[in-house]
């Protein structure tokens, strides 16, 4: 080979080299943009926390005559004057109160599981609840109604939004699987002028104390968001 084409070949090898370097350089770049412009995009999907997840306490309660109870939890609650597709009476508002369910035992389900022998206990600043049905005169005792038929598939943080219909007495009754997690909701109806005093506990009957609203076990409520009036 002459010589003096030897310097030529030796810069033209240097300007290949240096162009598929800048070729991989740009390669490897784009593909890490693409990858963070991809995982920037991505939306995450729903949740659905299950039952043992939800803050709150538990109410073990069983309907009188069931074979096994269901647990429950009041994960959220709220002011309302309509429910469920039904309207409180003029001067009361729902006090809705949501609810995670699944069945007593982790090992087996809860045929025909249902919500509406639940109670709200209260207290009011002055009187007795004579208007309520009620064997303490030191606390109110209402019955939920409206009752919405607990379902599945309800993603945290929907079910305010969620269209809810009130359960009849041929739907009102729901199959729960074996550590399944569903969400439903119970409305209140309590008057706009009644001054509640503390906290409002959902209540329900046990195996062991099936009647007498004052010796059913209860849990907090948390505390309703809304107006009543």
């Amino acid at each position: 080979m002459s010589t003096r084409l030897l310097p030529a070949l030796i810069a033209g090898l240097a300007v290949l080299v240096s162009a598929c370097a800048g070729d991989s350089d740009n390669g490897s770049t784009g593909t890490g943009d693409s990858a963070a412009e991809n995982a920037a995009t991505t939306e995450s999907g729903p949740t659905y926390t299950q039952f043992a997840d939800f803050p709150g306490q538990t109410l073990v309660t069983t309907e009188y005559g069931a074979p096994l109870g269901i647990q429950v939890k009041a994960i959220d609650a709220e002011w309302l004057p309509e429910l469920a597709g039904e309207s409180a009476n003029a001067g009361a508002h729902y006090l809705a109160v949501y609810l995670a369910v699944t069945g007593e035992l982790a090992d087996r389900g809860v045929q025909g599981a249902r919500l509406d022998f639940l109670e709200a206990k209260f207290k009011i600043e002055q009187g007795a609840c004579d208007e309520y049905a009620t064997e303490s005169p030191d606390f109110c005792y209402v019955k939920a109604r409206p009752v919405a038929e607990p379902e599945r598939d309800i993603a945290d943080n929907t079910w305010r939004t969620h269209t809810w219909y009130a359960a009849n007495i041929i739907s009102i009754r729901t199959d729960i699987e074996a550590g399944e997690t569903l969400i439903g909701v119970v409305g209140f109806e309590i008057p706009d002028d009644a001054n509640l005093v503390g906290n409002v506990e959902l209540c329900g009957p046990t195996k062991e104390h099936w009647y007498g609203s004052s010796t059913f076990p209860c849990v907090p409520i948390p505390e309703p968001e809304g107006a009543r009036s």
